[in-house]
C-alpha cells in the first residue's frame, strides 16, 4: 500500500523550507550588495584613470581655469561650461562646486555617452540626463555619484594653520605636489545607491565603508568618518568636511 504524506509532515517540510529561505535571502542580499560595491570601486578607479589622463595632458588635476568658459548673460565671476546634453550650459560662482560638476572638465577626454554608466553608483538609472531633466527637478550636482576632493582645487597652504582667505590660494594641483599619494583620497561614491537601506549621514558623509580612489590610482573601501578630521578652509568657511578639507591639503593624509 502506497503511503502519502500526512498534514503534519507537509507542515514540517514547509517550515524547514521557510527556515532555509529566511537564512539564505540575507546572504544573497549581502552578496548582491558586495558585488555592486565592487562595481562601484571599479567605477571610481575608472574615473581616477580619466583624471590621470587629464593630468598627463594638462600637468595638473582637473581645474576649471583650464577649460574655455562659455559666455553667459551678465558675465561676472562665474564659471560656465558646456554640460549635457549638447548645448546645455552649467554655471556656478563657486569653485568648490566642481566637486560634483567635474564632468564639465573631463568630458573632452571621456565623452558623456561613453563614460556616464561609470559616473553613477550601481543601482541608479544609467540613462543620460535629458533637457527635460535639466530644466526639471534634476539638480546638476546630483547627476553623477562620485565626488572630487576639494583639496585638489587649491594650494595646500589653504589648509595650513593660520591660513587666511586669499583668492591666490585657489588653483590647480600638480601630481607631484601630492606628498602621500596612497593616503590622499581623490574621489569617492557619495550616493552608494546599491545599499538596501540608506546609511546614517554624519558630517556630510555616509557612515559606512565607501568605495574611493586615491591619488596614486589605487582603490579601496574606507569609511569617510575614519579619515583625518577636516580643518577650516578660509576660502570656504562653511565647509570642514573630511576628505575635502584634509589638513595641509594634498600634502596631508586622509588615512
Amino acid at each position: 500500500m502506497k503511503r502519502g504524506f500526512t498534514l503534519i509532515e507537509v507542515l514540517v517540510v514547509i517550515a524547514i523550507v521557510s527556515l532555509v529561505i529566511a537564512i539564505t535571502l540575507p546572504a544573497l542580499g549581502s552578496a548582491r550588495t558586495t558585488a555592486r560595491q565592487t562595481l562601484s570601486l571599479s567605477n571610481a578607479r575608472s574615473i581616477g584613470q580619466t583624471f590621470s589622463m587629464y593630468a598627463d595632458a594638462n600637468r595638473t588635476y582637473p581645474f576649471p581655469g583650464q577649460v574655455e568658459d562659455v559666455d553667459v548673460p551678465g558675465g561676472g565671476d562665474v564659471y560656465s561650461f558646456e554640460w549635457y546634453p549638447q548645448g546645455t550650459v552649467v554655471a556656478t560662482s563657486s569653485l568648490w562646486q566642481f566637486g560634483t560638476l567635474w564632468p564639465a572638465l573631463v568630458s573632452n577626454i571621456t565623452p558623456w555617452e561613453e563614460a556616464y554608466s561609470t559616473w553613477i553608483s550601481p543601482g541608479r538609472d544609467k540613462s543620460l540626463p535629458t533637457l527635460e531633466d535639466i530644466f526639471g527637478d534634476l539638480d546638476p550636482h546630483e547627476v553623477v555619484s562620485y565626488e572630487y576632493s576639494n583639496s585638489f582645487l587649491a594650494s595646500h597652504r589653504n589648509w595650513q594653520d593660520n591660513a587666511i582667505e586669499d583668492p591666490k590660494l585657489l588653483g590647480p594641483t600638480r601630481p607631484d605636489e601630492v606628498t602621500y599619494s596612497s593616503q590622499k583620497a581623490l574621489l569617492w561614491d557619495r550616493h552608494l545607491s546599491y545599499q538596501t537601506e540608506q546609511p546614517e549621514i554624519v558630517e556630510g558623509h555616509y557612515n559606512i565603508r565607501t568605495p574611493m580612489v586615491f591619488a596614486d590610482m589605487h582603490g579601496d573601501v574606507m569609511n569617510p568618518l575614519d579619515a583625518t578630521q577636516g580643518t577650516p578652509n578660509p576660502n570656504n568657511m562653511t565647509d570642514i568636511r573630511r576628505l575635502h578639507n584634509t589638513p595641509s591639503g594634498v600634502r596631508g593624509r586622509d588615512y
